[in-house]
């Protein structure tokens, strides 16, 4: 296609996590359709973490805010008022500006930009989400009240007069229930290594694995406890939490450990910080259950790269993956708490055998690496 593409992305591409992941691909898959990527972000690229955690992309050039200003660019509506200047240059420069998530930029686009060939990706949910842990941490809840009293003001949100596809059938239901969004939206599924990660009937082990940031939000401790609730009658499994770290991780990591002293016997839980790709592939191929406590979130790729590998999705249900990637309990199975959580785990414990996997595996084909280059390069046909 050759045409000059800018990516705003207002989180760092540096660390592992899904939404970080979702960009990184997004940009693969442009520079496999021969384009030139421009990044808007306020956090340093470090290429070789980059190419450790997911591989090699190639940017053509990246905007980012004076030293200065960089120090404030701690919240992604803050950092969009601030980068104002750099997102101005970046759109006379470029065909065509995919924005993750919106809001603000779109009021800065310069008179000469065709409003026509700006779109926003939505990736992330309209609310904050809320951690069990949240009462523990102070800094969090300012964070979170601060975020939703912006987030309240329309004019930091993304705007009805532009292209917006959301991640999915929750971030949509979101966007239209909480902001009154277009109901016709279109969904833009990311995309995920489904072939890479395919399960060829290897046998599995006695493992539970839990895949996520290591992050309140990620509500792991929920998963510690149905995992130690759920194995009374298997104590013979083992869990493995795979997890990116962030600025508050450390505080979450000593929660979490306390939280496994206290439950059951430490030597069955295992954490691995910041995995490779290859290893999260070898963990997910040998696993049996992956159990995903987030609530009131989107879909998580983990979830699809799981049910990729073979294993059995146990998801919290008021959240996108239990609706839009499960069906409802079609292809996986659902909790509303832990209690239940734990109940269900044991099930499918018990009734492993009986599970068809080869569902499970077909389902991850509407998720898959091709679907998504085919919806893109639709995308791009129609824009620009």
């Amino acid at each position: 296609m050759n045409k000059k593409i800018g990516i705003v992305v207002m989180l760092s591409l540096s660390v592992g996590g899904g939404v970080a992941r979702v960009c990184f691909d997004l940009i693969k898959e442009l520079n496999n359709l021969g384009n030139k990527i421009y990044v808007l972000t306020p956090f340093k690229l470090d290429y070789n973490k980059i190419k450790e955690l997911y591989g090699n992309i190639h940017i053509y050039r990246v905007y980012y805010p004076g030293w200065i200003k960089a120090k404030f660019c701690k919240d992604a509506i803050l950092s969009r008022k601030l980068m104002k200047k750099q997102f101005i240059k970046m759109a006379k420069e470029v065909d065509m500006i995919i924005d993750i998530d919106g809001g603000v930029l779109q009021d800065y686009l310069p008179e000469s930009f065709d409003k026509s060939k700006y779109m926003v990706w939505r990736l992330c949910c309209t609310k904050p989400q809320e951690s069990s842990w949240g009462e523990k941490n102070i800094k969090k809840s300012i964070k979170n009240s601060f975020h939703r009293f912006f987030l309240d003001n329309k004019k930091n949100q993304p705007s009805k007069d532009f292209k917006i596809y959301a991640l999915d059938k929750w971030t949509k239901k979101e966007l239209v229930d909480y902001w009154g969004m277009d109901e016709n939206m279109e969904y833009l599924y990311p995309p995920i290594q489904v072939n890479e990660l395919l399960y060829k009937g290897n046998k599995k082990k006695n493992q539970i694995t839990v895949l996520g940031r290591i992050s309140h939000e990620k509500r792991i401790d929920d998963s510690i406890k149905i995992f130690f609730n759920g194995t009374k009658n298997f104590p013979d499994y083992k869990l493995i939490i795979l997890g990116g770290l962030i600025s508050d991780s450390a505080d979450y990591m000593k929660d979490l450990k306390n939280l496994i002293e206290e439950l059951g016997n430490p030597e069955r839980v295992e954490i691995i910080e910041s995995p490779s790709f290859n290893k999260i592939r070898e963990v997910l191929l040998n696993s049996k259950v992956l159990i995903d406590s987030q609530r009131d979130v989107s879909l998580t790729m983990t979830a699809i790269e799981s049910m990729a590998a073979g294993c059995v999705v146990l998801a919290y249900k008021n959240a996108g993956t239990y609706l839009d990637v499960l069906e409802n309990g079609k292809f996986g199975f659902g909790f509303n708490n832990t209690e239940e959580g734990s109940e269900k785990l044991e099930k499918i414990l018990e009734n492993y055998s009986k599970i068809n996997i080869k569902k499970i595996i077909e389902r991850t084909k509407a998720f898959s690496r091709e679907k998504f280059i085919e919806n893109i390069r639709r995308i791009l046909n129609e824009t620009i």
